[in-house]
């Protein structure tokens, strides 16, 4: 007899060690749930995980993630815990994209320029698994990419919202998706330095022009850090993007030149690849690669609670590191806070004779890129801030320069007192900077 929900069969589910026996190029794939964590330990073999090695006899923990682990010549795993699923499969795309690394390494041994990388194709085809791919097999043969992440809705070394460029000197934690930063604090692996821009919604077309200027200026800082550093001059630059189509060939056209891409990788997406091949063949090398089979769907509820965990470890770290954030309160007179400008007047004119605008030609004015925003409950409870470098007095152009210095989450605001509550990562004064404020929100 048993207590109900202790039962024997429910106790060996979640803690009895289950053996796996991967064949030699072929992949064991698993998907753990946001709310279970799965312990996972190399028993024999070589096996990696998007390409970085896993360390025999070592346990790893993985919490709400998708991911697969590749063989070369074959390996044993044990494993405990819940699975949403889990399969070994042998049709796996890793040679195809192998051959890729090393066709790569020859672009890297043949000229001081690196390959400057643009990854393309739909939503979930694969593109940040191909550059955590790449990435892990460069660093292991001593390069250091950089790293280049254009989609605000995927947090790479960054809360959402983000775009970021992140040199990559060491191996990634595979436990944490893509490692730890110097924000993080004590970390057992290289942190890694990103430079962080905010954009400040999931969705880049929902303020295409503050998207772009994002992109520009990161741009500028990601080709000016490489063109420093001889070592990542000849590794190179791995551009990871949003879903993109044809129709926004605008916005490839601009990343292209902002990071000066060579050579552009279409995954998963037959159409794309050849419309894309006769408009840039004669600039850059243009080649397809096929979609994993292990690729899965991500539906919008899995990709906020992901959104929302990445907000939570900024203030207070992983199970492995720690960290106590900080409380400051400050009054409404002490912050300057921007918000992207986003025209309400298109609408408007949109009804208007074709032609006519509603304005003179002489009172046209290009539209601003940012807004001042008055402090309120309705508008910062709850909300999260990217805090800048540029101080909080300096002019709207410098304030556009600007990257990310920091974050903070706006907990309370009394109105009648004109003050605010915000968490910070560390102690002391909040930082006399210009704030920027995005769409995403953070509740404990």
């Amino acid at each position: 007899m048993s207590l109900p929900g202790l039962s024997s069969s429910a106790v060996n589910t979640s803690q009895a060690n289950e053996t796996v026996d991967i064949g030699a190029r072929a992949e064991w794939r698993i998907e753990v749930d946001l709310k279970d964590t799965v312990t996972v330990k190399v028993t024999k073999g070589i096996v990696e995980v998007f390409g970085t090695e896993l360390a025999i006899d070592v346990e790893y923990k993985f919490t709400g993630q998708k991911i697969a682990f590749y063989s070369h010549e074959g390996g044993q795993l044990e494993y405990s815990g819940p699975l949403v699923s889990e399969y070994v499969s042998e049709e796996t795309q890793m040679s195809a994209y192998l051959n890729f690394h090393f066709a790569l390494c020859k672009m890297r041994e043949q000229d001081v320029r690196g390959p400057r990388v643009l990854i393309l194709g739909p939503k979930d085809c694969g593109k940040t698994s191909l550059a955590k791919i790449l990435a892990s097999y460069a660093s292991r043969m001593d390069y250091e990419p950089m790293i280049v992440n254009l989609n605000p809705s995927d947090p790479v070394f960054s809360i959402p919202g983000t775009l970021t460029g992140t040199p990559v000197s060491d191996i990634l934690d595979v436990e944490d998706g893509w490692g730890q930063t110097y924000t993080t604090g004590v970390a057992p692996l290289h942190p890694k330095q990103p430079t962080v821009r905010y954009y400040g919604s999931p969705d880049i077309h929902e303020n295409l022009k503050f998207y772009k200027h994002n992109v520009s200026r990161l741009g500028v800082t990601v080709c000016s850090r490489v063109s420093e550093d001889s070592t990542m001059k000849k590794s190179g630059v791995i551009v990871d993007t949003p879903p993109l189509t044809i129709k926004d060939v605008e916005i490839i056209e601009d990343v292209i030149s902002d990071f000066e891409i060579n050579v552009m990788v279409v995954i998963g997406n037959e159409r794309l690849f050849i419309d894309l091949k006769k408009k840039f063949q004669a600039k850059l090398n243009v080649v397809k690669l096929p979609k994993s089979g292990g690729c899965v769907e991500r539906d919008d509820s899995f990709t906020r609670q992901v959104q929302q965990r990445s907000i939570r470890e900024y203030f207070y770290g992983t199970p492995k590191t720690v960290l106590s954030p900080y409380t400051v309160y400050v009054d409404f007179d002490v912050v300057k806070v921007y918000k992207p400008f986003v025209d309400a007047g298109g609408l408007i004119s949109s009804v208007l004779p074709i032609g006519e605008d509603g304005l003179d030609n002489e009172e046209k004015k290009p539209d601003p890129l940012l807004q001042s925003l008055e402090p309120s409950s309705s508008s910062l409870q709850h909300c999260v801030l990217a805090i800048l470098q540029a101080d909080k007095k300096s002019d709207e152009d410098i304030i556009l320069r600007s990257s990310v210095l920091g974050f903070g989450v706006v907990t309370d605001v009394d109105d009648t007192k004109s003050k605010l509550r915000i968490l910070i990562p560390v102690p002391g004064r909040l930082p006399d900077r210009a704030m920027l404020l995005g769409s995403f929100r953070y509740t404990e």
